[in-house]
């Protein structure tokens, strides 16, 4: 019995050389785990049990064990080298479901995962897949779209494939302007605006966006102060043809078609854009046009009532009534009259509606009694500074009649006008940003057939304050078309494939797989495992989330095995190993005495 327990012991030092010798042999593979050979004592069992003075019949090797430590990870230039820190194992497929190239539309069935992996050197094949070096398929969970807000289908397994043709263009729908309005600027002095006379607005901001098939489109905005205090008018141009919008979207409504002037540097109607009287952005729309049309009617209520006293003021110096001191205060009166006026005319000139042809006539008609007014008043000062008798008191007094009427009608038109802007911007919410919708670009350039464009332009980080006007932020979310210039993959496993465009497509995100034991995984040899009943059911997640770790790309997860330790470990095998010889030899010697006693 002793030779076998020796020769137990023989085994069981060999077998611990083998796992010694080959954690050193794989020191310097990528995702390897160190083993370790586990032994257990071995006594001759009966009916009665082991009794107490059994020497025992040796040892045997219960498991080589794999420690499954993080390994140090190290850097690479490969995005597609992936460390895993943390729990979990890349998911391979030996065969996968791709696409049909004849309908790539078509619905695929998912990928069946068959082994798992902890290295994460991987690399395309020729269709683009990432696979790794013994071709086998790494599955990614489905992407919901195009975005990572639009999620992942957690379970359903697609290959990673990589998408090499070029990232198609992306029409702008959104476009962002943080602007700082020089609330001190005067007025233009030129009243009629027009994007070719400096002198006729502000400011101007211009950015590209893109249609549908990449072509680039550049929108220009125009700011304009108005006589209204703290509001500004906006006027939008694309590629130099001013365009009206249809009005605000209603969710889940789309916006109205926006209008396209018909020649080039024709200005829309204006957007209304207000400020509180601390600078901050307070409504851009139909509700910021109710603050210049409410501001026009105190303009029309003041005329009226300047009018009507410098009527009456005219009325003293008619005829036989004329007196030199009534003229002079008659005289003030109706400058007084003619100043009104001119405000009203000058708040007028901003009253716009883009809330249907009814309205917008009504805006019309105010403009027109409005300058009516202003004009009627103004004649009427000049003839009041000509009065030096009765003749010439009757000849000033028809004209003031003539203003007060001119400023009553344009009251009644303002207030009109006001009416119809208010109801509106009462079912209005409050915003900071304008709708354009459907923009048919054949009317700017017949030479493209492009899909209509339609986006909307917001300015809530717009403030006003004494600084000079500056552009803080100006973006859009539309691309031109672009080629494929680079993969990225986040902590999370998100992969995104770059652009030369500066865009981004989600491509899919890593799938993960961790057990209940990893020792009981079986080993497949090429650092991947299979799952057993032992290791039980895999549990499929996404890097970062429940009990996860994290992936880090352009790195790779190096070999647990110490060297230094291993080498320690087969000094002491290698020693186990002549010792058990030893007792064999001995027991070898104690035979022969006996044989030749």
């Amino acid at each position: 019995m002793s030779f076998a327990t020796a020769l137990s012991g023989l085994q069981a030092a060999s077998t611990n050389l083998q796992v010694t010798g080959n954690n050193i042999a794989n020191s310097q593979t990528v995702g390897f785990k160190e083993s370790r050979a586990e032994f257990a004592d071995v006594y001759a069992s009966s009916i009665g049990g082991v009794s107490k003075t059994q020497p025992g019949s040796g040892v045997k090797v219960t498991e080589v064990a794999q420690q499954f430590k993080d390994g140090t990870i190290d850097p690479t230039s490969n995005s597609l080298d992936l460390a895993l820190s943390g729990n979990g194992f890349f998911v391979l497929a030996d065969t996968v479901n791709l696409p049909d190239p004849a309908n790539p539309t078509a619905p695929v069935d998912p990928s069946v995962p068959t082994s798992y992996t902890r290295n994460g050197a991987f690399k395309l094949d020729s269709s683009g897949n990432v696979v790794n070096s013994q071709g086998k398929y790494l599955l990614a969970f489905a992407a919901n779209g195009t975005t990572v807000a639009e999620g992942f289908s957690v379970g359903v397994f697609r290959p990673l494939t990589i998408d090499t043709s070029q990232g198609l263009p992306n029409s702008t729908e959104n476009i962002n302007l943080a602007l700082t309005i020089n609330g001190g600027a005067t007025a233009p002095t030129t009243t009629v605006f027009d994007p070719t006379n400096a002198l006729s607005y502000n400011n101007t901001t211009s950015i590209t966006t893109y249609d549908s098939q990449g072509n680039a489109h550049i929108a220009s905005t125009y700011y304009v102060k108005t006589p209204v205090a703290n509001v500004w008018d906006a006027y939008l141009f694309l590629d130099d043809y001013g365009i009206t919008t249809g009005g605000q979207a209603v969710p889940p409504a789309a916006a109205a078609a926006s209008t396209v002037s018909a020649t080039v540097n024709t200005p829309g109607l204006p957007i209304p854009m207000s400020f509180t009287s601390s600078g901050l952005l307070s409504e851009v729309g139909t509700r910021a046009a109710a603050v210049i049309s409410a501001a026009t009617v105190t303009a029309a209520n003041t005329a009226v009532t300047d009018t009507t006293a410098a009527d009456t003021a005219a009325t003293a110096t008619a005829g036989g009534s004329y007196t030199a001191a009534l003229a002079a205060t008659a005289l003030t009166k109706a400058q007084t009259a003619a100043a009104s006026a001119a405000t009203l005319a000058a708040d007028a000139a901003a009253a716009n509606s883009t809330l249907g042809a009814a309205v917008a006539a009504l805006a019309a008609t105010a403009k027109t009694t409005a300058a009516t007014a202003a004009t009627a008043a103004a004649a009427y000062a000049t003839s009041a500074a000509l009065v030096v008798d009765g003749a010439t008191g009757t000849t000033a007094a028809a004209l003031a009649a003539t203003a007060k009427t001119a400023a009553a009608t344009a009251q009644t038109a303002v207030v009109a006008y006001n009416t119809a802007v208010a109801a509106a911007a009462a079912g209005a919410t409050q915003a900071t940003k304008v709708d354009f919708g459907s923009i048919d670009l054949s009317l700017i350039n017949p030479n493209i057939s492009v899909d209509p464009m339609a986006f909307d332009i917001d300015f809530a980080k717009t403030a006003q304050t004494t600084a000079t006007f500056s552009v803080n932020n100006s973006s859009q979310d539309g691309l031109p078309a672009g080629n494929l210039t680079g993969i990225d993959v986040d902590d999370a496993g998100v992969v995104f494939a770059r652009y030369s465009n500066g865009g981004s497509k989600t491509l899919g995100q890593v799938a993960l797989a961790r057990f209940q034991s990893n020792q009981s995984l079986a080993k497949l040899g090429d650092t991947a495992w299979a799952k057993t009943s032992s290791s039980g059911a895999p549990i499929y997640g996404a890097a970062g989330d429940n009990n996860f770790g994290t992936i880090q790309s352009s790195a790779l997860e190096s070999s647990t095995v110490d060297l230094s330790a291993q080498l320690v470990k087969l000094i002491i095998a290698q020693q186990a190993y002549q010792a058990n010889s030893q007792t064999i030899t001995t027991e070898k010697t104690l035979v022969e005495t006996i044989l030749r006693a």
